[in-house]
């Protein structure tokens, strides 16, 4: 049976003799800088895309082309299946 009590482990006595590791303040300052640089960048508010310069009617029309599209296609799809099961 194992004990619980104090014991030699040649791994952890090797951990114990590294040296610690210590931060390059230089290096932190660096990023940081550049850390609130990209939350700034972040927090401004969006630039608006090209389209949303378009009148209207344009802005409108688009996604009418797409839905009547979309309805075109779906169409043939079921209109296929129809001819292909002969419902």
């Amino acid at each position: 049976m194992i004990e619980h009590g104090e014991r030699h482990d040649e791994t952890m006595g090797a951990l114990a003799l590294l040296p610690l590791h210590q931060p390059d303040h230089a290096r932190a300052a660096r990023v940081r800088t550049r850390c609130h640089a990209a939350m700034e960048r972040r927090r401004r508010p969006p630039e608006l895309p090209a389209w949303s310069a378009w009148p209207a009617w344009r802005r409108r029309f688009e996604p009418a082309i797409v839905g009547a599209l979309c309805a075109v296609y779906l169409f043939e799809v079921l209109s296929r299946a129809i001819r292909l099961y002969r419902f």
